[in-house]
């Protein structure tokens, strides 16, 4: 469970990527960044692995911008990827996606955003679980993909399998919400107190709206 509140995390991560989005690597943006790295030194070594898997696609774009003549803006463009990764990595390592919805409900947004997010969470979630089941019942049946006609039909039939599966449990969720007489709204239990570490978080991201705004 995060020791944040969802809606300042969501706050502080919209602030935080908008900011760097439009500025050069300051001194100021390091300070919420080593902040959230301290309170989650735990996982720390575990959201970097994290994030040197998704350097496998910004690199990309670093060598297209490099190769153009534009190795200043390709290497601050790479900075700038990596921290707002890094930022929201550290700050949603503990949230289960449900935190999102959470926030969004209580900074008030239209209740059917609200419940067309919970419900995409929810069957992501569900298509999930039904991905890893089925892995797991491949590989107890001995099959090991490779570059063959069987290995391609059996992906066809996993994909087509899922897809006929998340149709059925999504009309049958439908059905279960109408039957309860649903109207477009789910009620969420909200947590809006804050803690000394969510003080601290909108201490350091205020201190970047400070200097890039107002001095």
């Amino acid at each position: 469970m995060s020791r944040f509140n969802a809606s300042i995390m969501l706050i502080c991560a919209v602030i935080y990527s908008f900011f760097l989005s439009f500025s050069n690597v300051e001194p100021v943006f390091f300070a919420a960044l080593l902040y959230l790295m301290v309170c989650e030194y735990k996982i720390l070594f575990e959201v970097l692995k994290k994030l040197l898997f998704l350097n496998l696609f910004i690199v990309m774009i670093f060598i297209t911008l490099a190769l153009q003549d534009n190795l200043n803006e390709a290497l601050h463009i790479y900075a700038r990827t990596n921290m707002i990764i890094l930022f929201n990595l550290l700050l949603f390592s503990h949230s289960n996606g449900y935190d999102l919805v959470r926030a969004l409900n209580e900074l008030k947004f239209p209740k059917r955003f609200v419940s067309s997010v919970y419900f995409a969470l929810k069957m992501i979630q569900t298509l999930s679980n039904e991905f890893k089941g089925v892995k797991q019942t491949l590989r107890a049946r001995g099959f090991h993909a490779r570059s063959s006609m069987f290995s391609y039909e059996t992906y066809g039939n996993v994909f087509g399998h899922i897809f006929v599966k998340s149709i059925r449990k999504s009309l049958a969720l439908r059905d279960s919400f109408v039957l309860r007489g649903f109207h477009g709204r789910i009620y969420l239990l909200n947590n809006s107190r804050l803690s000394y570490y969510d003080v601290a978080l909108i201490l350091s991201v205020c201190l970047i709206v400070v200097v890039k705004v107002i001095l």
